[in-house]
């Protein structure tokens, strides 16, 4: 019978490779990486941000300046009669404002209705002016009374003879606002007077130092009627 072969022993590993825990062969072998995700995460390197140091990172926000917008023209004052086509009549003038404007515009109509030679038409003096009574000294224009806004209002030219005989300092200020605020030229000044508080009493002495002065002696000037009332 024969013998079988001698089984071949393999040498025990080296002294280092033992100490490892490696069979011979596996010293040579180059060891594997472990996977991504296994392998001990490395610390950091960067510092963590402290609430402190984040702070001083960010930039400082700028604030926030508010500009007002820009201020719009100035609203026109709207006139209480506009439409051409729809004249209306002389009272419907006093009638449209509250009572007591109401009155101050009769007292400025009734006072010029009791000057010689004054007389009185509805006029019509364009889209923005719209309707307003007209007064007339013979066919030189005298004044006009107005409705803007539901306020009346007086326009009154004045030539230098005329401003010169105004006492401004005896008059209110209602009147001497209007003359601060009047619009023209030196040789003709349009004042621009309401006729509400003291303005008609004002309009009255305005009126007599222009027909004074558009008189040679004075007699068209009219004293009749009293101040209205507060």
């Amino acid at each position: 019978m024969a013998k079988a072969p001698p089984e071949k022993r393999t040498p025990p590993p080296p002294p280092r490779a033992r100490a490892l825990g490696l069979r011979r062969g596996d010293e040579d072998e180059k060891p594997t990486r472990a996977p991504r995700g296994e392998a001990e995460a490395k610390p950091d390197s960067r510092k963590a941000k402290t609430p402190e140091r984040e702070s001083r990172a960010r930039a400082p926000e700028k604030p926030v300046i508010e500009r007002p917008a820009p201020a719009g023209k100035p609203r026109k004052p709207q006139p209480a009669f506009p439409k051409k086509n729809q004249p209306p009549t002389a009272a419907a003038f006093a009638a449209r404002l509250p009572l007591a404007l109401g009155k101050r515009f009769d007292f400025a109509r009734a006072f010029l209705a009791k000057q010689p030679d004054v007389r009185e038409d509805v006029y019509f003096y364009g889209p923005e002016s719209g309707w307003a009574l007209r007064y007339l000294l013979g066919e030189r224009p005298l004044c006009s009374l107005h409705i803007y806004d539901e306020q009346p209002i007086a326009i009154v030219s004045l030539d230098p003879g005329a401003n010169a005989g105004i006492d401004w300092r005896a008059i209110s200020p209602v009147a001497q606002k209007a003359r601060k605020q009047a619009h023209g030229s030196p040789t003709l000044l349009w004042l621009d007077l309401p006729l509400e508080g003291t303005g008609a009493n004002d309009f009255k002495s305005i009126l007599r130092a222009k027909l004074a002065a558009q008189s040679t002696d004075g007699e068209g000037v009219g004293n009749e009627g009293s101040d209205v009332d507060g």
